[in-house]
């Protein structure tokens, strides 16, 4: 892959130290391997790689920066024809993982579309941004086109229901959604009155989500939605497990469907019950067309690039994000600058996750 490229995903490695021999390609024993094998050998490394970016809440008025684990590419730097080999193979295997949507549009929306298009895995922490869910974020990476779009959400149960109903219509760019909650609530919570709004409550699922989904792929399509709940409560990672998890599915009667959702769900937020998490894997259709529209008119009202008109993000971010958080800033006499701590990624399984406690 061209240099200029892999010095945008800052953090990934070191640069080589020049005074260091260069791994003699007739010495190296993976280099005698088939080449079939050496290919293997790259995706099993690959596949188990995550690279981590963003700023992680340590307390309310505090944070530390990830970065990736040291040496996370290192592969790349051992010779010409290794990175020849297994440049090429890293982009679409890897996992991006991200602390916040900001965060992802930060890292990702400065690399071309070309580099962009590569990306097959993401992973993204998601916040209560009122304004613009998830959904709209991810418009602003039109090139997207992603195998797995993996998302940590909301504990707030109304935000994360409001949010995966979102990528269910609107979402592209992805084939399958992930989306994982630290507890129940995004099923049980009651009905919200909403000021100078119609009142807004949850709808039997994945039933409802599943009638969106093939409105939108095709009632052939074999698309699909389908929802799995921890078995333990409290237990980060247990949902995606198959042994700590079981099939989940909201099925009222006729008589109790017009009072559906209005109360809350006595079953699912009890004791013992509240805190067991909830995986909801979105399938789009066979052969449906995940790519998102990247040039206006824009038909959706909340989609962000209504009223952008062309900025990038970088100019979105500065004149609606930071001007707005150095004025609320300046006007809070309690508040403490974050701390520039910077933390390596550390993890077992690339999947793992540990859910914010100060969320």
């Amino acid at each position: 892959m061209a240099r200029p490229q892999e010095s945008r995903l800052k953090g990934t490695a070191k640069e080589k130290n020049e005074s260091q021999p260069a791994v003699s390609q007739d010495s190296c024993m993976l280099l005698r391997l088939p080449g079939e094998i050496r290919n293997l050998i790259y995706s099993h490394l690959f596949t188990s790689t995550r690279l981590t970016f963003g700023e992680r809440s340590t307390s309310r008025v505090s944070a530390k920066r990830m970065k990736p684990a040291p040496n996370s590419l290192a592969i790349l730097r051992t010779c010409s024809l290794v990175k020849q080999e297994a440049g090429g193979l890293w982009l679409g295997q890897v996992l991006f993982n991200f602390e916040n949507p900001e965060d992802m549009l930060d890292k990702l929306s400065e690399l071309p579309s070309t580099t962009l298009s590569q990306i097959r895995y993401i992973r993204v922490g998601d916040d209560d941004d009122v304004y613009y869910r998830l959904v709209w974020v991810l418009k602003l990476l039109p090139d997207l086109c992603l195998d797995t779009l993996s998302v940590l959400g909301m504990s707030n149960g109304d935000i994360a229901y409001d949010t995966l109903s979102g990528l269910v219509k609107y979402g592209n760019g992805w084939k399958e959604l992930r989306y994982i909650t630290p507890n129940s609530e995004m099923l049980g919570f009651k009905r919200l009155d909403l000021f100078m709004a119609d009142p807004y409550w949850r709808q039997p699922q994945p039933s409802t989500w599943n009638d969106i989904l093939i409105q939108r792929d095709g009632l052939d399509s074999r698309a699909s939605v389908t929802i799995y709940r921890s078995t333990q409560s409290g237990t980060p990672g247990a949902v995606l497990k198959p042994e700590t998890r079981q099939l989940f599915e909201q099925k009222p009667s006729t008589e109790d469907l017009e009072m559906f959702g209005v109360e809350e769900d006595k079953q699912l937020l009890g004791m013992n019950e509240r805190g067991k998490e909830l995986l909801v894997v979105v399938r789009r259709g066979y052969q449906a067309d995940i790519s998102e529209q990247d040039s206006p008119p824009y038909l959706l009202e909340n989609d962000i690039r209504q009223w952008a008109h062309g900025l990038t993000w970088a100019e979105i971010r500065r004149q609606c994000i930071d001007f707005l958080a150095e004025s609320s800033d300046d006007d809070d006499p309690d508040f403490i600058e974050k701390g520039e701590d910077v933390e390596a990624d550390r993890y077992n399984d690339v999947d793992e996750y540990e859910w914010n406690s100060v969320i």
